[in-house]
């Protein structure tokens, strides 16, 4: 088997450590490259044209091409076999398949790991002069973009997979599955909400982000960490979305807890959201959009209403609270702007009856743990100012930013490395 083994001599005499890392670091990646590429080489000469992918019959040998492959120590040209199958003539490079070289990448999937862990984060363009600076790779913004499409896609199209399998064809075996290695927990919450974002083939996008968590930790005074939270965010419309955050509430045990919570803004969006996927969740009306938007109806004359108006709603009581608005809608007169935000306010709280309701059972709940994520998740990478987007790219940086966000970056780059399931990787 090949090893690599470099020997490099550095002067340490009289230099600071500052000096003898950037000598070192230069001269660790200069010898590293030939010896890597003779390694792979050798590797590449033992391969065996093999069998055909396609009908199974024996292939041939066809001549030697050369391969330019970029990788983290520098750029690599590799010489292999190609070979074509002597029944169908199709042709291929089993060194290729060997290395884990996938068709067309000029990048190793060492650099597009590196180049997308700061682009998750920052600009494209940022990013490439970040892969410059720190490991001396040249890489174009462009070529990164076209790298987080193909991850992005990649994610995506397992979470696609797993809900069309569930959700369209009815098997529901593989929410069983998903909930088997979760442990039976006392409660867990579901939130979700949007925001909007440019799109730059229409006005605005809504991108969406839900969480699913069951453990808060007191880490100072007012301050908590959810310790066990798994977010999903996409773009995509609300029945989807809505599916897909089902999924990630069944691999957290959701729906076999003792009890699940689902808690939102109102948006009528949402409750359908929560009544046609998590049916069985005592559902809640964040309480600060219902101060919010009472104190926006009630205005400045009426903003002495607003203490016993949310002392009802803890008390869950509804009708009473109606009742207080209907007359302050009639007091309102010929005032049409507040009588108009009186009847919006009096038809959200009724329609967020259950909502306001449950805080009488287990108190006012809010949705600060959703608001959060929304912008760490979006806001902080789609909403930059003077960013625009379309609606594929956004959807496929979400999905590498939600890698982070879910500590399954490292899982989901080894599956990628070793071939392995990307599924077993989001949910590890």
């Amino acid at each position: 088997m090949p090893e690599i083994v470099i020997v490099v001599e550095v002067d340490v005499q009289g230099r600071t450590l500052g000096e003898v890392e950037a000598d070192l670091m230069s001269k660790v990646r200069a010898a590293l490259a030939p010896p890597l590429q003779a390694a792979l080489e050798a590797v590449a000469a033992e391969v065996e044209p093999g069998t055909c992918p396609g009908c199974g019959r024996q292939r041939r040998r066809r001549g030697m091409e050369r391969r330019t492959v970029v990788g983290l120590f520098g750029i690599l040209e590799l010489r292999r076999q190609r070979v074509e199958c002597r029944n169908c003539e199709s042709t291929g490079y089993p060194a290729d398949e060997v290395l884990g070289l996938e068709p067309g990448e000029r990048y190793s999937l060492g650099v597009a790991e590196m180049a997308l862990f700061s682009a998750t984060d920052i600009s494209y363009a940022k990013s490439a002069g970040t892969m410059k600076y720190l490991l001396d790779v040249g890489i174009s913004h462009g070529q990164i973009h076209r790298l987080a499409q193909k991850e992005g896609a990649l994610i995506q199209a397992e979470w696609e997979r797993l809900r069309r399998q569930v959700f369209e064809l009815g098997d529901r075996q593989i929410l069983a599955q998903l909930e088997a290695g979760a442990a039976v927990k006392d409660l867990v919450i579901v939130q979700a909400d949007g925001t909007f974002v440019n799109d730059r083939a229409a006005d605005k996008m809504e991108a969406k982000a839900g969480i699913v968590y069951s453990r808060k930790v007191q880490i100072s005074k007012g301050r908590t960490w959810i310790s066990d939270k798994r977010t999903y965010s996409g773009v995509e419309e609300m029945k989807v979305f809505g599916e897909k955050l089902a999924l990630v509430a069944a691999q957290q045990g959701a729906f076999k807890a003792k009890q699940l919570w689902f808690v939102s803004d109102g948006d009528a969006n949402l409750r359908r959201l929560r009544e046609t996927n998590f049916p069985t969740a005592i559902y809640f009306l964040d309480l600060w959009h219902l101060q919010d938007r009472l104190g926006s109806a009630l205005g400045d004359e009426g903003r002495g209403q607003l203490g016993g108006l949310l002392t009802l709603a803890v008390n869950g009581d509804v009708d009473g609270m109606i009742e207080i608005l209907a007359d302050a809608w009639a007091a309102a007169g010929q005032d049409d702007q507040r009588r108009q935000l009186l009847g919006e306010v009096i038809t959200y709280i009724d329609n967020n009856r259950d909502g306001i309701h449950n805080y009488a059972k287990h108190g006012g709940q809010g949705s600060g743990a959703i608001e959060k994520t929304i912008d760490i998740a979006i806001g902080r990478r789609l909403k930059n100012k003077g960013m625009s987007w379309y609606r594929a790219g956004a959807d496929h940086i979400l999905a590498l930013r939600t890698l982070k966000q879910n500590r399954t970056w490292s899982p989901y780059w080894a599956a990628r490395r070793s071939r392995t399931s990307l599924l077993e990787a989001l949910a590890a």
